[in-house]
């Protein structure tokens, strides 16, 4: 059989990263293209990348457009890392804690409701959850329309009329003093690529594109497992899982696909997108075996 091809699909605007994994691929003597997600067709047309000959491995994540593109391929036999259902479920966060709660996943208390309702919604669960954390359905930047709400600040309650979408998720507020990235890959965790932050003063915290992030030295076993039993529930090959710590022990709080990982890489000194490389290839391998 033929050597395979990769494509890796990109965010629009996510080049960079995309770029790093493309690199590895090339120097191991494979042909790998990069393309978002709206020139994808053309790109396989183009290059007579077909099912028979061709990985790909997405890098954006959507529950519309993105996953509506992923699964056509897929049913016509392409090989898609990460699946389409697993960007269907992690990319959508209310799927998400739903699926997390259903399989006895540890996941705070959400519920989705039309963004009217959600005012009325928060002042009447404040005696339940203490806070209630109202966000979009879909990431939109680094929680930029994500709103904690209590008793003290709810004159501020209108500021949920601003998010941009018909319907929210309200949810219960994880008291945390730890936020963890775990990278898992093949369902393996990276022991020595485990990154934290921690909220201060303030509720949030970010393990994404946050340069203040710290390396976690030694990170426990629990949360190791947890990412990697996440990972496989979820069908998710490679992932990026973001838990919190608290004093009760692990909460999940959502699981990335999409991310760029260079501040990641420049902390922990450890190229992640070569070991992302490397389990592509050996999916190739094993395809072609």
């Amino acid at each position: 059989m033929k050597q395979k091809n990769f494509v890796i699909v990109r965010t629009v605007n996510g080049i960079k990263y995309a770029s790093f994994i493309h690199k590895e691929i090339n120097i191991k003597g494979y042909r790998c293209f990069t393309s978002d997600i709206y020139n994808l067709k053309k790109l396989l047309k183009n290059e007579k990348l077909f099912h028979r000959n061709t990985i790909i491995h997405t890098r954006t994540a959507h529950p519309g457009f993105v996953y509506k593109t992923l699964k056509k391929l897929e049913s016509q036999g392409y090989s898609i890392i990460n699946q389409p259902e697993t960007i269907r479920l992690t990319s959508q966060k209310y799927l998400s804690c739903k699926y997390m709660l259903k399989n006895n996943l540890p996941c705070a208390e959400t519920v989705k409701i039309k963004k009217e309702l959600a005012l009325d919604f928060v002042k009447k669960n404040l005696d339940k959850w203490g806070k209630v954390i109202v966000k979009p359905l879909t990431s939109k930047g680094q929680g930029e329309h994500a709103y904690c709400f209590w008793k003290e600040n709810l004159n501020e309650l209108k500021n949920i009329l601003t998010i941009p979408s018909g319907e929210v998720i309200c949810q219960e507020y994880i008291k945390y003093y730890r936020l963890s990235r775990v990278i898992v890959i093949g369902n393996k965790a990276l022991s020595d690529c485990v990154f934290y932050d921690e909220p201060g003063k303030g509720w949030k915290c970010s393990v994404c594109l946050n340069p203040k992030i710290k390396l976690y030295k030694n990170p426990p076993e629990e949360l190791l497992n947890l990412a990697e039993k996440t990972a496989q529930i979820f069908g998710s090959e490679i992932s990026f899982i973001d838990i919190f710590s608290t004093e009760k022990g692990l909460v999940l709080n959502e699981i990335n696909t999409a991310c760029s990982l260079i501040i990641h890489e420049r902390i922990s000194k450890i190229n992640i997108s070569k070991h992302i490389a490397k389990y592509l290839l050996s999916k190739a391998n094993k395809e072609s075996a």
